[in-house]
C-alpha cells in the first residue's frame, strides 16, 4: 500500500529517515509533541530567543509532521512560504547545523585597514592604554591618516576595546556631574594617594619609593582637580593628617582667590581623616572657616568612590604617566617636588586630554576657551611640602587645627 500522496512526500520522508527523523523514534516523537505552536509571530520570537535554531527547527517539524504543506505551517508561525522553505532546505543539506545563525561579516573589506597599521593601533594601545580619541590623534601627528571610527575597529577586532568605566549612578546610566553645569573652579574633587602602593607600582619603583618614604620623603599626594577643567593642584606631606588635608583645601582656595576666581568654591571629598573624617562636628567647623572665603567642602556618599571619579582617574594617570616612568629617577625631597612641579606643568600646560569635553586641548588651552582674560599662571600652582608648614610654632595643631582660621 502507497502511504505517499505524491512522490515529493515520498522524497521528503526519505530524507528523513536518512539524517534520523523516524516517527517510531522517541526523540522525534517528544519535539512533535511538546512543540507548540505560540500565536507570536516568528520574528518576534526568533529576536527574542537566546537559542534561534530552535525556534528555526520548530518550523521544520511542523512542516514535516502536518503534510508538507508551507503554507499552512507559514500560516501557524506568522512567517512566509519562502522563509519555510529556505528553512526546509538547509535542515535537508546540513541538519540541525545548518539552522544555526550564520555569519553576517562581508567576503571582502576593501576599506579594511591594512596590516601595518593595524600592528601599529595595537601597539601604541598595549604601550599605553589610550583611548581611542588619543589613539587617533597621536597618529595623525605622527603622519598616519586614520579615524577615530577606524581605531575603535581595529581595537574591536582584536579584543582591545574594553569599555571604560563610566562615572554613572549605579543602575540607572546617567552621569554623577555634568561637567559644562559648573562654572571653572567652582566644583573641585579632592583626594589623597599614596605613592608607595603595591598593587599599582612595579616592583622595583615600589622598593626604590619605601627606601625614599624612609628618608623621610613625602609619600602622600594630596590632589584637587576642577572638574570642568582638568586643570589639577598638587601638595605632598609624610603624614595623611588632618592638619595636611586641612591646609591644602586652603591653599588651593587662597591660589584661586589670588588669580580672580570669583563665586563659591566647592570642594568634595571622600570620607578620609586627613578631609574632616567622621566627624559632623568638625566637617561644620570647617565650613564655617571657609565661609569666609565663600568656599564649602562637601562629601560624597559612604561606598561610592566613582562619585569622586574624575580625581580618581588623575591618581591613575599619575602612576602611567609619571610615577612609574620617572620614579626610579626621584633621589630625594628636592628631586621630588622638581618632578613634581614639571608634572604639574605638563598636565595643565602640554599634555592633551582627550575626554569627550575637551577633546585634544590641554586643560589651560580649554580653561582660555571659557575665561580668555584669566593669567595662565593659574595652572602652574608649585607642589609644596605640607608637613612644614603644619610643624612650624605659629601653626595651630591638635583638635582645633580649623580654630586660628575661624578666629
Amino acid at each position: 500500500m502507497e502511504y505517499f500522496h505524491n512522490l515529493r512526500e515520498k522524497e521528503e520522508v526519505s530524507i528523513l529517515l536518512k539524517t534520523g527523523w523516524h516517527m517510531e523514534n522517541s526523540l522525534l516523537k517528544d519535539r512533535v509533541e511538546n512543540s507548540i505552536i505560540s500565536p507570536e509571530r516568528y520574528y518576534s520570537r526568533l529576536k527574542d530567543s537566546k537559542e534561534p535554531h530552535k525556534v528555526r527547527l520548530q518550523v521544520v517539524i511542523h512542516y514535516f509532521t502536518n503534510g508538507f504543506n508551507k503554507s499552512f505551517t507559514a500560516q501557524a508561525f506568522g512567517t512566509t512560504t519562502k522563509t519555510v522553505r529556505k528553512l526546509v532546505e538547509r535542515y535537508k543539506k546540513y541538519g540541525e547545523e545548518g539552522l544555526k545563525d550564520k555569519s553576517r561579516r562581508p567576503h571582502t573589506s576593501p576599506k579594511k585597514a591594512d596590516t601595518k597599521l593595524e600592528e601599529q593601533v595595537l601597539e601604541l594601545r598595549e604601550k599605553t592604554n589610550y583611548g581611542v580619541r588619543r589613539i587617533a590623534c597621536l597618529m595623525n601627528e605622527a603622519g598616519i591618516e586614520i579615524g577615530r571610527g577606524g581605531v575603535w575597529k581595529i581595537l574591536r577586532r582584536n579584543g582591545k576595546n574594553q569599555p571604560r568605566k563610566k562615572l554613572t549612578i549605579r543602575r540607572t546610566g546617567r552621569r554623577y556631574y555634568n561637567p559644562l553645569d559648573f562654572e571653572p573652579f567652582t566644583f573641585l574633587q579632592i583626594d589623597t594617594k599614596e605613592i608607595v602602593d603595591g598593587d599599582t607600582l612595579p616592583a622595583e619603583i615600589y622598593r626604590h619609593f619605601l627606601d625614599l618614604s624612609d628618608k623621610g620623603v613625602p609619600m602622600n599626594q594630596f590632589t584637587a582637580i576642577d572638574i570642568r577643567t582638568r586643570n589639577s593642584f598638587l601638595a605632598y606631606g609624610e603624614e595623611k593628617s588632618f592638619a595636611n588635608g586641612w591646609l591644602f583645601m586652603n591653599l588651593v582656595v587662597w591660589w584661586l582667590r589670588a588669580f580672580g576666581i570669583k563665586g563659591k568654591i566647592v570642594m568634595q571629598s571622600d570620607w578620609g581623616e586627613e578631609n574632616g573624617g567622621k566627624s559632623q562636628q568638625k566637617i561644620e567647623r570647617m565650613n564655617k572657616a571657609l565661609a569666609k572665603l565663600d568656599a564649602e567642602i562637601t562629601r560624597i556618599q559612604k561606598g561610592k568612590k566613582e562619585q569622586n571619579g574624575y580625581v580618581e582617574r588623575h591618581h591613575r594617570t599619575d602612576d602611567e604617566e609619571f610615577y612609574i616612568p620617572y620614579g626610579g629617577e626621584i633621589r630625594g625631597t628636592d628631586s621630588l617636588f622638581d618632578y613634581a612641579y614639571g608634572w604639574v606643568r605638563y598636565y595643565n600646560t602640554i599634555r592633551p586630554h582627550y575626554g569627550k569635553e575637551l577633546d585634544g586641548l590641554t586643560p589651560l588651552e580649554y580653561l582660555k576657551t571659557i575665561m580668555p582674560e584669566v593669567d595662565s599662571r593659574i595652572a602652574l600652582m608649585p607642589p609644596l611640602f605640607l608637613d612644614r608648614i603644619t610643624s612650624h610654632p605659629d601653626w595651630k595643631g591638635g583638635y582645633d587645627v580649623c580654630g586660628h582660621y575661624i578666629n
